[in-house]
């Protein structure tokens, strides 16, 4: 057995007379250091444009924006440039850079490997071991050549893939040139194996015919799905490696509900390629728009589907979907959802509700309440792609993308504090049906989504009845589960199905082909009311994507840029979202570093924060301002620390959020340890956001959770990480956990006023949350605070232009006529004189 080993170079210099001095020169300053946040290799100029050409495996981990060239290192003229990847040629480890030169670079001509044989002789240039063979640390090193022979010339089916050599293997050389005796590039230095004296060189024939290919870009406008059979202009960039003086024909390929349409582009002054065209056909659609409706009774809840209809309000008809939701008073009165009564609703006296195919006629006049839901916006799966067609006839063509169809209405989502009350007199444990392999959370924290992989079931369990409510049935044992306030997403990996639920229901609303790939991740806040983030993988680690999938529409409404989807590509990576979908943390466990990587979604663009830090598991709160983790300790989502984790893995503690914003709590690490005989003298502690101490210990030890399956160095290795084995409460008074065997649900009661009350502690903390505010409305809400003492006075401390704080709280704003977000800052003071200061964000929407 051998191992090949990358980053390989050939023998001590001994120049031949074949190779003349002024060839030997301009080999040597068309060959550049090749730096990267990973290390370094070499790279050569084939064009005067600035195109580089190296190994991909030098730049394969690298970042992005830390790739950069050293054009003639030691010399007067050494200058180093930052260096963009064009091109990636994974298969046969060739990558392709783009360098914005200031002057005149020699450049290396590609040559021929048909008359290539075996003991002909080669040059070899490169930078064995990078900087190491530096005079000093505080410069770069001169170049290496070197010399060798072809010991032989190994094809695959038929076609050379490997050109071999007699060198000596040293790592920095990937990536440099193999020249001819005529000094031209027959072969890039690739890999060898250790000891040996056996190095390979790939052909440059694997290199000729990509790099004689164009890059095709498309940029494509945003699109608004209530005006997509309206023309759009697509813009075409043909972007041509080396120079040519072909004028290709372009062109704009569009496919809509499997009807092809291509329309061609007009070349601009600017050099790039234009077309006008719309994404779908317009069609007639005569159909009712079918509704979900519920209906509460004094003895039950009928829900299901109904035939949009007109119904008299009034005097005025409006439709039945643009009512949202009726109450009924106990005075027999009717009121819509804002409040405003309204009379009696003759047309529903007979209601026709399609409940899982049988219909039923109902007399909605009798129900305490109505809510019906807007019928979500079909949009067609609709791909594009440019067609390039050369003068010999020969077509190239873009990689096939769905097109993102956005809306400029799309709703802000809010976390959504759980009320209600939960039965619980002391510990009670729930047994499972089988063992779970995964949690989520969903329906504003009401419902667990505990998915049974050996038996293809998704178990919804009722946190506040504390039992499960019903099943779903998956197709396969390895669907992805996502869910949030309305819908819960399926991905079926082996039959490429995207599925919808009604988190409600239960039942299957829709299903669509899975166009995007490979989907390794599949994330939803659980009160997003549709917005989940999908990633999947592409043929690289830099072909892996980034999407924003609306479930209401089934289609992708966004997609992150490149560099953000670098970040994305460990396969064992693991995403977790803000209660409201719009912040996102990324541990990619199995490298070290793991990252602090924090993607937020605003205004249907990704953007990100990145720190090359081990911090583990990495968990938003409710809003995503906090960033709680399993290693480093409490940070904001800007890498501001809040708490610092102390002592090493035997002492310090994980920090997790609580399902109300105002609280999260801390996991000591010996909590988990495995095979301990002595018992751990730590407890869980419950902590206040804003404030590092504790704000009580929780003495009860939580023993199932001590259970021994789970070594504390694979804490973060078991899907079911600790964010999904506690789930605490505070408005409920109720803490679940989900011990390590995975086979039950223990449900234990802890009021933490009751606690602090009895052991006498002292607090005062505000227990609201902001709501939505609209643009141009007023904005009024009232702050609401726990203390010990009462008779608590708020004061405003900084907030927005001509926002007021009364001393009991109300809020008052007239918000502006934009979106704005904006941090605001109250002090309170209680009866004992106790003072404390909150800050909490309104966030103003269309």
């Amino acid at each position: 057995m051998f191992s090949l080993v990358a980053f390989v170079f050939l023998p001590l210099p001994r120049l031949h007379a074949d190779l003349t001095r002024d060839q030997l020169s301009s080999a040597k300053s068309a060959t550049a250091l090749l730096v990267t946040s990973e290390g370094s290799g070499t790279a050569f100029c084939i064009s005067d444009s600035g195109i580089f050409v190296t190994c991909d495996h030098v730049i394969d981990t690298a970042k992005a924006d830390s790739i950069a060239v050293v054009i003639t290192p030691t010399g007067k003229e050494e200058k180093r440039y930052p260096a963009k990847i064009v091109r990636r040629l994974k298969d046969a480890d060739l990558a392709v850079l783009k360098v914005a030169l200031d002057r005149k670079v020699p450049t290396l001509k590609l040559g021929e490997v048909s008359e290539l044989f075996e003991t002909e002789q080669l040059y070899a240039f490169g930078y064995p071991f990078g900087k190491a063979l530096a005079t000093d640390a505080k410069s770069y090193p001169a170049i290496s050549v070197n010399v060798g022979r072809i010991t032989a010339l190994r094809q695959k089916s038929g076609i050379l893939d490997a050109i071999q050599l007699d060198a000596q293997v040293n790592p920095g050389n990937s990536g440099g040139p193999v020249l001819d005796p005529d000094g031209k590039v027959v072969g890039i230095i690739a890999a060898g194996v250790p000891g040996s004296g056996i190095n390979f060189a790939i052909p440059v024939s694997l290199l000729t015919k990509e790099i004689t290919t164009p890059i095709i870009a498309v940029a494509v406008p945003k699109v608004d799905a209530r005006r997509q059979s309206e023309p759009v202009e697509f813009t075409v960039s043909v972007d041509w490696l080396l120079p040519t003086k072909e004028e290709p024909k372009v062109s704009i390929e569009i496919h809509a509900d499997g009807q092809p349409r291509r329309v061609d582009a007009e070349k601009g002054k600017d050099g790039k390629y234009r077309a006008r065209i719309a994404p779908a056909p317009q069609k007639e659609n005569t159909e009712k728009a079918k509704l979900q409706v519920s209906l509460n009774f004094e003895n039950g809840k009928i829900t299901g589907t109904v035939a949009d209809c007109d119904i008299s309000i009034g005097g005025k008809a409006r439709a039945l979907r643009e009512i949202g939701a009726l109450r009924r008073a106990p005075d027999g009165k009717n009121f819509l959802a804002d409040g405003k009564p309204v009379g009696p609703l003759p047309e529903l006296a007979a209601l026709a509700i399609d409940v899982g195919g049988a219909v039923l006629t109902v007399d909605a006049r009798k129900a305490n309440g109505i809510e019906i839901q807007k019928p979500p916006t079909d949009t067609p799966s609709i791909y594009y792609k440019a067609i390039v067609t050369l003068a010999d006839g020969t077509a190239l063509s873009s990689d096939e993308k769905t097109l993102v169809m956005g809306s400029a209405s799309a709703p802000v989502p809010q976390a959504t504090i759980l009320t209600g009350k939960v039965d619980l007199a002391g510990v009670r444990e729930i047994g499972l049906p089988a063992p779970i392999s995964d949690v989520v959370a969903a329906q504003d924290g009401r419902a667990l989504l505990l998915q049974m992989k050996e038996s293809k079931k998704l178990a919804v369990f009722d946190i506040l009845d504390l039992k499960i409510r019903g099943y779903i049935n998956l197709d396969e044992d390895d669907a992805l589960v996502a869910a949030g306030s309305r819908y819960i997403l399926v991905v079926c990996p082996k039959q490429s199905l995207i599925e919808r639920y009604s988190v409600e229901t239960l039942q299957k609303e829709k299903t669509v082909s899975n166009t995007f790939g490979d989907i390794t991740s599949l994330t939803m806040g659980r009160s997003s009311p549709s917005i989940a983030m999908i990633v999947s993988a592409g043929a690289s680690t830099f072909n892996s994507s980034v999407m924003a999938f609306d479930a209401e529409r089934m289609t992708v409404v966004s997609t992150a840029d490149a560099h953000i989807a670098v970040n994305m590509n460990t396969p064992n990576s693991i995403v977790r979202a803000s209660a409201d979908g719009r912040t996102y943390g990324l541990c990619r466990r199995g490298i070290s570093p793991t990252g602090f990587t924090v993607l937020a979604f605003r205004d249907n663009e990704f953007s990100e924060f990145y720190e090359h830090v081990s911090v583990g598991l990495l968990v938003p709160n409710a809003d995503g301002m906090l960033m709680f983790t399993s290693q480093g300790g409490l940070f904001t989502n800007k890498f501001v620390p809040v708490i610092k984790s102390q002592g090493n893995w035997a002492e310090g503690v994980t920090y997790l959020p609580s399902y109300h914003p105002m609280y999260f709590l801390s996991v000591p690490y010996d909590m988990i340890h495995a095979g301990r005989e002595k018992k751990t003298g730590k407890t869980i502690g419950i902590y206040l956001s804003g404030t590092n101490q504790a704000l009580l210990q929780i003495p009860e030890q939580f023993k199932e959770m001590q259970t021994g399956s789970q070594e504390i160095g694979r804490m973060n290795q078991d899907p079911i990480t600790l964010d999904k084995r506690y789930h605490f409460f505070p408005q409920l008074n109720v803490l679940l956990t989900i011990p390590p065997t995975n086979d039950k649900i223990v449900a234990h009661p802890l009021n933490i006023r009751q606690i602090m009350d009895e052991k006498g502690i002292d607090y005062l903390y505000v227990t609201s949350i902001a709501p939505l505010g609209k643009v141009s409305h007023p904005y009024r809400f009232k702050l609401e605070a726990a203390s010990k003492a009462g008779g608590v006075k708020f004061a405003l401390q900084s907030g927005p232009s001509g926002l007021t704080i009364s001393t009991d709280g109300t809020v008052s704003w007239n918000a502006p006529p934009k979106p704005a977000e904006e941090t605001v800052i109250v002090s309170l003071k209680d009866a004992s004189g106790q003072e404390s200061l909150h800050t909490f964000r309104i966030v103003v929407t269309e």
